[in-house]
Parts: C-alpha cells; sequence; structure tokens
C-alpha cells in the first residue's frame, strides 16, 4: 500500500456540525437590528462558506438591501454568532463515530475553518469534540479565508503532518479548492452545504456520508504518525 496518512484537517460548518440554523438566529437579528426583513433558514444554507462578511453581502443581495450596510450588520453577526454560537447546533451524521475511530488509529486532528475562530472554539467545545483535535484555526486578523491554503497549512503544520498526506475533509466547493491548492488529500462530504455539483469538484474521494472515511483509510492507506 503506497498511498499514505499522517493526518486529518476538517472543516467546521456542515462537515463536522450543522451549524446553519444558528448562523440564521445570529443573521436574522443582525438584520432585524438594520430594520431589514428576514432570510430563511434554506437559503441562508445557500449563503454559508466564505466567512460572515461574504455571507452578509449574500444575504443583503438576497432581500435587495443597500450593501452599504454590510459593515454594520457584518459587526451586529460576530457579536450575536458570540452569543447564540450553539443554540440549535448539532453534529452530522457519523461524525462522533468516525472521530473516536481516527483517534483509536493514532491519526491526530485539526480544524480549518472560515468560522471566526474564537466562535468556532466555542461551539467546538459546546459540541464536546475538544478532545479529538490539536488545534482549531479559523478566521483571524491578516490570515486569508479559505479557499487560500494558508487555513489548511497552518492547521496541518500544528498536527506535524506533511501536506502531501493530510487529509482535507468538508462538505463544499470551498473546501474542495483549499484542499486541491494545498496539494492534500481532498475528501468531501456530501449533505453539507455544498453550492456546486459534487462530481464537478474533482476531489479525491467523495463520501456519501462520514461513516466511509473509515474505510477508506482502512482500505487505501497507510497510517503514517
Amino acid at each position: 500500500m503506497e498511498n499514505k496518512i499522517t493526518g486529518c484537517v476538517f472543516d467546521l460548518d456542515g462537515t463536522l456540525a450543522d451549524t446553519a440554523p444558528d448562523i440564521a438566529i445570529a443573521l436574522n437579528n443582525s438584520l432585524n437590528d438594520a430594520g431589514l426583513r428576514q432570510v430563511p433558514l434554506e437559503s441562508v444554507k445557500e449563503m454559508i462558506g466564505n466567512g460572515i462578511p461574504v455571507l452578509v453581502l449574500r444575504a443583503l443581495a438576497h432581500i435587495e438591501a443597500p450593501e452599504d450596510l454590510a459593515a454594520g450588520v457584518i459587526t451586529s453577526m460576530l457579536a450575536y454568532s458570540r452569543k447564540y454560537y450553539c443554540e440549535k447546533s448539532s453534529l452530522m451524521h457519523g461524525v462522533k463515530d468516525c472521530l473516536e475511530g481516527l483517534k483509536k488509529r493514532g491519526i491526530p486532528m485539526s480544524i480549518c475553518t472560515n468560522k471566526d475562530e474564537t466562535v468556532a472554539q466555542m461551539v467546538v467545545s459546546a459540541l464536546d469534540l475538544n478532545s479529538y483535535f490539536y488545534a482549531i484555526v479559523g478566521s483571524r486578523p491578516n490570515l486569508v479565508k479559505k479557499p487560500d491554503p494558508s487555513m489548511l497549512q497552518i492547521a496541518a503544520e500544528a498536527i506535524n503532518s506533511p501536506m502531501e498526506t493530510t487529509m482535507m475533509i468538508g462538505d463544499s466547493e470551498v473546501d474542495a479548492a483549499t484542499g486541491i491548492a494545498a496539494s492534500s488529500i481532498s475528501v468531501i462530504v456530501r449533505g453539507g452545504y455544498c453550492h456546486k455539483p459534487y462530481e464537478e469538484l474533482n476531489v479525491t474521494h467523495l463520501l456519501d456520508s462520514m461513516e466511509e472515511l473509515l474505510d477508506i483509510i482502512d482500505n487505501q492507506y497507510l497510517i503514517s504518525v
């Protein structure tokens, strides 16, 4: 078996957890404060993936509100996201068993998300996932967001995993592009917040559920840590 794996880096929103309900709460509270109409949850799901600033711009366009309101709504949404960070969020199907299996195999794990880093840490803690991850790399000043590979590179370095033997596991076209740009093993799990046809993502592995990840690792990779 020639393929090696030395670490796994996970996206958060739509990959490890269904966080859309809480993202919608924070967004709609911010829009309400600005005197604007709400955005339905299903529409919010179509806007997730590039961080709060991009999401707010998409929301304003969706409700046909002036773009110059964005700065105030972004500031407000960040505040609300730290207040309502895990009111209705829940783990995606199969996540806990998968993480437990990776931990038992001795594979180090970290998180790479466009979510505000402080909020990401709060969500991971609230979902009782802290024990699985060595590092959580999220949105922070002067760090370019995914699909730029910088976040993934930092997350991989935190677990001492060379990029070419690191799995980047996500749910969206943003995660796919990040993994490919970093020359990592790119893995996409269906069922999250992807806005493009899965077959167009050109990833190494396209999974129907998180439960398939352990089988792929056991059958196709040599664990080298």
